[in-house]
């Protein structure tokens, strides 16, 4: 997942784009250039271009420091408030506005304070102090309603609009004039698109009214997020009900101990504890309490969730679109809901059979292991019965024992191992910071490594800084994702300013028996976030809004990640990595042979329960009476039409727990991870299944593909990269479906 500041236009938009998570979520681009906040009484910030060396590579640039007190935080964001308001006031009364004194003050604006915008809003997703988190989400909250604000200002509309007329009277001559132009040309089209789309061909009255509908939007979303970061909810098992758990994961629990009755193990909602109970505990009522307990832990999501439904809603009616649906999908890809419900419904069609396969697969398995340990079988197959019987599944009839393969696979070995495939692929180098004095992080456990191009080893050409936080702790984001902190710009002075972002990860700690070690979907789940920080890294524009995923179309923003995927699957890729945590022994290519073969095992199934999200998703964002829509029950109802899982009588709200759908980007778009799967699938099937470390390929795709972020149509870079138009073969025949 990318999460991403997701800013729109120019100084009225406050923070630059670059999560596979984002929304209004702020991220951070740290860079060699100087950061000015130009109030007598806001701090002047700037990095230390003095070079340092570390494991001899001469870093050009050192990141900005992370140590925020609450206060300093909200000062800052204030800070930024004023000046852009300033810059903002004083372009309106401009009489002639042109690209020289209107466009180029405000692109320079937003180079300059995205960096600082998102680092203060990242830290509420990682930062151990509760009051710099509650400081970060009150700055992103008066971020956001400020940037709403200015979005709304129909006095910048009428100097963009004439601009964009004087532009377009000689698009062509313009464009050629300079190297730089098309950028420009492009900001000041997309800017433009943006105003339009927020109502300012509306009366002022209806302008005020989307003002209002998107700050409360903004501050569900905001709240929304805060209540699924601090809930610190569990549940207490003993360890007779955890039977089937492994001593490992037993270790990491905590113990509730009460006079005269057993030791209770409290099991979070966190993945290294969860998961573990829903896929290894033996007892189906142990299983049942889990899944039931996690899909109802934030209660207090359900009227925010609600509540941003009729705002969306009342926002597309009001904008003039018939659904919210139709209005999102619009700078999409797939550009109406029509096109989306098709390509759903089409492909749960070709997954139909297979699927009905699948499940009585599974069914039969779990009819033979109740009679095993001696419980009754009821034929039914629920939705808490999926990650037993599919880990079950993987040791009977394929051998695959997922804790034992994790021994082969040290989270630090294993890492230093997946940097190495990309080294080699991109031709890029990772050099972590060891000096203490130079290592500038937000926690203890976080990484921070500097990223290098090889393309001439004489003379390597610094990318930009990546930071890895691997493991969970109280607060901090509890999911896997990957949060741009910063894109790479060229400032008014041509100097570089490097690109900064972070990987967000909740694998588990070590023990006191074994080191950190990381199940395969971990590993898969890494090496895919990976992904998007080097999408983010690469970027080769001028301008910090066109570079990283976040400013591709959000319905391919997942491909690149998704194509890299296919590497955690291939044998010679997974043996290299693998050095067992006592022995350094690589894991048997018989085992190795057996986890391969399982890649697509109840694949149908995994592909109708990203179906049922999408479906969802849409049905919520197309309905417009929406006091006649029972979500609980859709929700539910269509996870067993979809899914072929029953709920045994139990309807859950997984929804307010859905993070994707409260976020801007990812709302009317969860599609976009199946979507994307046919342009990732066909991506790797033509490059790289042949050769997965041919580095002519691995090149062309960092310099095609990724460096080009959203400055030209994603399509085109496509048909340049594949030397063709992109085509769904790959993917029908990677999915065992037909043609």
């Amino acid at each position: 997942m990318f999460w991403n500041s997701v800013t729109r236009r120019a100084a009225s938009s406050i923070a630059q784009s670059s999560v596979y998570k984002r929304s209004f979520f702020c991220a951070v681009s740290i860079g060699a250039a100087a950061y000015y906040l130009n109030s007598n009484n806001c701090r002047h910030m700037s990095t230390n271009h003095t070079p340092y060396t570390s494991a001899s590579f001469e870093v050009p640039t050192q990141p900005a420091s992370w140590a925020w007190s609450p206060e300093r935080i909200v000062f800052d964001a204030q800070c930024v408030v004023q000046n852009v308001s300033e810059l903002n006031d004083r372009l309106a009364r401009i009489p002639q506005p042109s690209v020289d004194n209107f466009v180029k003050p405000l692109y320079t604006q937003e180079n300059r304070i995205g960096p600082l915008v998102n680092q203060l809003c990242f830290l509420q997703h990682v930062s151990a102090d509760k009051a710099v988190r509650d400081a970060s989400i009150e700055a992103t909250e008066l971020l956001q309603n400020f940037e709403i604000e200015q979005a709304l200002r129909h006095d910048l509309f009428l100097q963009f609009d004439a601009v964009w007329k004087q532009l377009n009277a000689d698009k062509d001559a313009f464009i050629s004039a300079a190297p730089a132009n098309f950028e420009i040309y492009r900001f000041v089209e997309k800017s433009h698109r943006d105003y339009v789309r927020d109502g300012h061909n509306l009366s002022q009255e209806k302008r005020d009214q989307v003002k209002e509908i998107k700050k409360q939007l903004a501050s569900n979303s905001l709240q929304f997020s805060k209540n699924l970061g601090e809930q610190q909810e569990f549940i207490a098992f003993t360890k007779e009900e955890l039977a089937g758990v492994s001593d490992v994961v037993m270790e990491q629990f905590e113990t509730i101990e009460e006079a005269g009755a057993p030791t209770k193990y409290k099991v979070t909602f966190k993945y290294p504890d969860i998961f573990p109970v829903l896929k290894t505990a033996t007892n189906p009522e142990t299983r049942k309490r889990a899944f039931l307990a996690d899909q109802n832990k934030v209660p207090q999501n359900e009227p925010l969730f609600k509540d941003t439904l009729r705002l969306r809603n009342e926002l597309a009616q009001t904008l003039g679109y018939d659904t919210y649906a139709n209005y999102a999908l619009e700078i999409k890809m797939a550009k109406k809901q029509d096109t989306v419900l098709d390509f759903l419904t089409d492909l749960k069609d070709k997954l139909e059979p297979l699927s009905k396969t699948e499940i009585a697969t599974l069914k039969a398995l779990k009819k033979q292991h109740c009679e095993k340990i001696g419980i009754p079988y009821d034929d039914h197959y629920y939705i808490w019965d999926t990650r037993f019987y599919n880990d079950l599944l993987l040791k009977e009839n394929y051998q695959v024992d997922l804790e034992l393969i994790a021994d082969y696979f040290p989270v630090e070995s294993t890492i230093k191992g997946m940097l190495g495939i990309y080294e080699t692929l991109m031709k890029l180098k990772f050099v972590e910071e060891t000096d203490p004095a130079k290592k500038k992080v937000w926690h203890q456990d976080v990484k921070q490594l500097a990223v290098w191009k090889m393309d001439d080893p004489e003379r390597p050409a610094f990318v930009g800084w990546i930071y890895f936080d691997l493991h969970p702790r109280d607060g901090k984001y509890g999911h896997a994702a990957n949060f741009g902190i910063s894109s790479a710009f060229v400032d008014e002075h041509g100097q570089q300013s490097y690109p900064v972002t972070a990987l967000v990860c909740n694998f588990s700690k070590s023990t006191a028996n074994k080191p950190a070690l990381l199940k395969h979907n971990e590993i898969t789940t890494f090496f895919h976030e990976l992904g998007h920080g080097i999408h983010d890294l690469v970027g080769k524009n001028r301008l910090s809004r066109f570079n990283g995923p976040g400013a591709t179309p959000w319905d391919f923003v997942e491909a690149p990640s998704q194509m890299l995927e296919f590497w955690t699957w291939n044998k010679a890729e997974l043996l290299a990595l693998s050095q067992h945590y006592e022995t350094g022994a690589k894991i048997p290519e018989a085992l190795l042979d057996s986890l391969v073969k399982t890649k697509h095992v109840s694949g149908a199934l995994f592909a109708l329960r990203q179906l049922h999200f999408g479906f969802f998703d849409m049905k919520v964002h197309t309905t417009t009476d929406l006091d006649s829509l029972d979500v609980l029950k859709l929700w539910n109802d269509s996870r067993e039409d979809i899914c072929h899982v029953e709920n045994g009588g139990e309807y859950t709200k997984g929804y307010d727990s859905f993070g994707h759908i409260m976020s801007d980007s990812y709302s009317a778009g969860y599609y976009g991870y199946m979507w994307a799967e046919v342009f990732a699938t066909d991506m790797y099937y033509t490059k790289f299944k042949a050769n997965p470390l041919n580095s002519t390929s691995g090149v062309q795709y960092r310099d095609i593909v990724l460096a080009n972020g959203g400055l030209y149509e994603i399509n085109d870079k496509l048909t340049e990269f594949l030397g063709r138009a992109p085509s769904k073969d790959a993917f029908l025949e990677e999915m065992g479906l037909s043609k």
